[in-house]
């Protein structure tokens, strides 16, 4: 196993070792010094020293949203730096008086370059040779205003334009983490945004809503093909590369984009007939229900097998692996080895019931009773924890409800 580089922050004034991935330690430096914030035995918080640093939030975006995030910055009037981690991607938004001044992002096609391409401003050639020309003194933008590829009027308009995208793109984002350090105004790289940020705001939510939308609409799995109009103009070469067509999730990887901006494309292509979209497999049947069951005249034991039987029928129904089940009679957890032991699980997915009762018949019937039905409960817990895994959502809630409505009389 590779070794992770180590980076030595300044932790109270003394030195102190921190292993850290690649990705990190490369931003690290010994003429910016860290400091550490504690919060007592649940962990700490490293940040460089900056000039007037004045206070932090951090935090991931299943605890707080984007736009609460923003309403944090908005409604203190606050200045300094957003930083958005998801996955490699990092993107970076300064802020003066609660307003958007600047944004960076990692993201090749959110990077300048790329978006000058994209607005017919330059060519791909000219950026490529203007990239080799680029140094740590000589940013892309000097060299193509130098060089007269470019106006500064044009360069200015492309960079309203990317630091726009890139606060928009931070409202798909659900997952990932996010530091907001408060502290002095950036003074260089200021941009004039056409609209307040109160308003970009509301922007970044809508296109959160459509994005939603368009995803129920647009499942990954399904098939994209070149439709009936055939290719888009201008993009012949492209729809050459689908061939016999390939999944959303495939098409996704391929055209460099946000995740809106591609929605927006394929409903686009969609609705004038350059694509034809289909479901790759059929729907995923739906879970038997118990109403109409006579369920109220099965013994505990059946209930809890049917119940098994279910969960079995949905996972082979929606094409996963039934041996998921078996996982739990290979293993069982512990206290329940002698329980389980010799006990098979059927073709239909329930468990051998009498051979269950015999293993655990040594304390009189009522005992056995009480325990094979603890023991049953067990196994039906690990399989409704299996399902939620791999099944989708729906299916998983519908397993759940009937779970409940099967243990119904059972206390």
């Amino acid at each position: 196993m590779a070794q992770k580089p180590k980076a030595t922050p300044r932790v109270g004034g003394e030195a102190t070792s921190l292993e850290l991935e690649k990705s990190l330690a490369a931003g690290l430096s010994s003429s910016r010094p860290l400091s550490a914030w504690f919060h007592g035995p649940e962990g700490m918080v490293l940040l460089h020293e900056p000039t007037g640093f004045a206070g932090f939030l951090a935090g991931t975006l299943g605890t707080l949203s984007v736009e609460e995030v923003f309403a944090h910055v908005l409604t203190g009037i606050r200045s300094g730096l957003l930083a958005v981690q998801h996955g490699a991607v990092r993107r970076t938004v300064s802020f003066r008086d609660g307003q958007v001044v600047f944004a960076t992002s990692t993201e090749r096609w959110e990077r300048l370059g790329a978006v000058l391409v994209r607005l017919g401003l330059v060519t791909q050639a000219q950026l490529t040779q203007a990239l080799s020309r680029v140094m740590p003194s000589r940013r892309i933008g000097q060299v193509l205003t130098s060089e007269g590829l470019v106006s500064e009027a044009h360069l200015y308009s492309a960079m309203t334009y990317v630091v726009r995208e890139v606060v928009l793109s931070l409202f798909e984002l659900t997952e990932g983490s996010f530091l907001f350090v408060e502290g002095p105004a950036p003074m260089a790289d200021v941009v004039k945004l056409p609209e307040r940020t109160r308003d970009l705001v509301l922007t970044g939510i809508k296109r959160s809503e459509e994005l939603s939308r368009w995803r129920r609409r647009y499942p990954e799995d399904m098939r994209a093909e070149a439709g009936p109009k055939g290719p888009r103009p201008g993009e012949e070469r492209f729809f050459q590369k689908l061939g016999a067509g390939t999944t959303l999730r495939d098409l996704r990887t391929v055209r460099e984009s946000g995740h809106h901006a591609f929605f927006t494309w394929l409903e686009e292509c969609v609705q004038a007939g350059h694509l034809t979209v289909r479901s790759a497999t059929p729907p995923v049947p739906p879970v038997p229900a118990v109403e109409g069951m006579a369920w109220e005249l099965l013994s505990a034991e059946e209930r809890y097998n049917l119940l098994l039987s279910l969960i079995h029928r949905a996972l082979r129904d929606a094409g996963k692996d039934v041996d998921l089940l078996r996982g739990f009679l290979v293993s069982p957890p512990s206290g329940l080895e002698d329980a389980y032991a010799g006990v098979v699980l059927s073709a239909e997915g329930r468990v051998d019931v009498a051979r269950l009762r015999a293993n655990l018949s040594s304390g009189g019937e009522a005992v056995s009773r009480a325990l094979t039905l603890e023991a049953l409960d067990a196994i039906v817990s690990y399989a409704l924890f299996s399902a939620r895994n791999v099944l989708p959502p729906d299916v998983a809630e519908r397993l759940s409800n009937t779970y409940r409505t099967l243990q119904g009389g059972l206390a």
